[in-house]
């Protein structure tokens, strides 16, 4: 993932892609739930960039993309990301000896809607975004009609296998020549999509062997081939992380794969890991500079530590609720489990964590406890008494903030309400006599 925050990053499109009309259906109907409008309109822009023999001078800049599509240069390359993921978009840094550090776009041919939904990722995400109703108008609009007798027909198509003869070695993973040869010859349209980084290697035979073992059969994995291949892809799992999480959304005298949820399990348990194996790291740093942490603390602090390093973070939310003259929610109970057992981090950081949030609402949540602690970790605090210490500091820098209003220039204007005042004893009628003489002078100087 590149970023840059210099306007003036000159820029090239390495090729050229004719966009149909079919293209731009299933851009505005499939993709851009995914990417937003602001992706497709990037995406179309980019396609009409491409210079056949591009020169030193022939550059274009992220400013004049800023430009064109009218997005702050943040935004830009978070749509860029977007279309990056989605297989849309790939970007390369490369050098040049007169502009230096160049970005190089290469756009990808728009998928069919059929690729598209038969592309695992992309279709679970696109239904996460649209719902059930509006995805399944989608299927069914991108959906060839067949001949009606198709349905109560029975196929009876000769299959690779009835036909020729293939070692099952060569059938799960194919020979080097044939990978070779597949990798010197490019890829039509219908290729398969790429989604982000380069695909994994998937070794087959050993995975179909682990599955063997808890009597899943070769046929009913080679069946999920394209969905196993790209969940190991985007996660980058092993064989053995694979099979050991798809083995938890089985029950017992199951022998089939359900994707779905193999997906939800792998997305949940690969997000969880990473979590708490960095909370991990992190709690084991030692504690900075707590001798002037300890200072800054009152004794109301004091007692706060002792508070929180004596009492189960359970209790410790009860004991709050009911000093609040409220209740606890089950959705609060599963704020402390998922900080504890699942982030990793300690009891006394958790009590914490609740009393902090409880200062800002009166229910505990998902989001304000993850903002709390990922604003104290990325600090590098670990215990309550760095804690504290930062609140205090963050509370008197608050505490000495102050708005100085702009000088205005007063224009004197009058008063009215003395006006009336100052010019009641005037007079303020004319006479017969005096308008008499104002009609006899009128038009004399015409």
């Amino acid at each position: 993932m590149f970023e840059s925050a210099d306007p003036k990053q000159p820029f090239y499109v390495a090729n050229q892609v004719a966009v149909s009309e079919e293209n731009i259906k299933v851009l505005t109907t499939l993709f851009e739930p995914l990417v937003g409008i602001r992706g497709v309109g990037l995406y179309i822009t980019l396609t009409k960039e491409f210079d056949e023999v591009p020169f030193a001078k022939d550059y274009k800049t992220l400013y004049q993309l800023q430009d064109q599509t009218n997005l702050k240069l943040e935004d830009l390359f978070k749509t860029l990301h977007h279309l990056e993921a989605t297989g849309l978009i790939k970007t390369f840094l490369g050098s040049n000896p007169v502009l230096g550090e160049v970005l190089i776009f290469e756009v990808e041919k728009v998928p069919s809607a059929g690729e598209f939904f038969h592309t695992f990722l992309l279709s679970s995400l696109l239904l996460e975004r649209v719902g059930n109703v509006a995805f399944d108008r989608l299927v069914k609009k991108f959906t060839p009609r067949t001949f009606v007798g198709l349905k109560d027909a029975k196929e009876v198509t000769s299959g690779f296998f009835d036909v020729f003869h293939l070692s099952a070695e060569n059938a799960i993973d194919a020979p080097v020549e044939v990978k070779e040869a597949a990798g010197e010859v490019p890829k039509d349209a219908k290729g398969e999509i790429k989604l982000g980084n380069e695909p994994v290697k998937v070794d087959w035979s050993f995975l179909v062997d682990l599955f063997e073992s808890y009597h899943i059969k070769k046929e009913e994995v080679l069946k999920h081939q394209v969905e196993i291949k790209q969940i190991i892809d985007f996660y980058h799992l092993t064989e053995q992380e694979f099979v050991e999480t798809a083995l938890i959304t089985m029950s017992a005298g199951t022998d089939k794969l359900n994707m779905y949820a193999i997906q939800n399990a792998v997305n949940e348990n690969f997000g969880l890991n990473r979590n708490k194996e960095m909370v991990k790291k992190q709690l084991r740093q030692t504690p900075k500079d707590a001798d002037h942490a300890i200072k800054k603390l009152s004794k109301a602090d004091a007692d706060l530590i002792r508070e929180v390093d004596s009492k189960v973070p359970t209790d410790y939310l009860y004991e709050l609720k009911e000093k609040k003259g409220g209740y606890v929610t089950a959705n609060e109970k599963k704020v402390i489990f998922r900080l504890q057992d699942q982030m990793g981090l300690t009891p006394p950081l958790i009590n914490l964590i609740v009393h902090t949030c409880f200062e800002y609402d009166a229910v505990l949540t998902n989001n304000l406890a993850d903002r709390i602690a990922n604003d104290w970790l990325q600090q590098g605090i670990t215990t309550p008494t760095e804690a504290i210490a930062y609140l205090k500091e963050r509370k008197n820098k608050r505490s000495h903030q102050y708005y100085r209003a702009p000088k205005k220039n007063i224009r004197k204007t009058t008063d009215w309400s003395k006006y009336e005042k100052q010019h009641q004893n005037k007079k303020t009628t004319m006479s017969a006599e005096e308008r008499n003489r104002i009609f006899r002078e009128f038009g004399k100087n015409e």
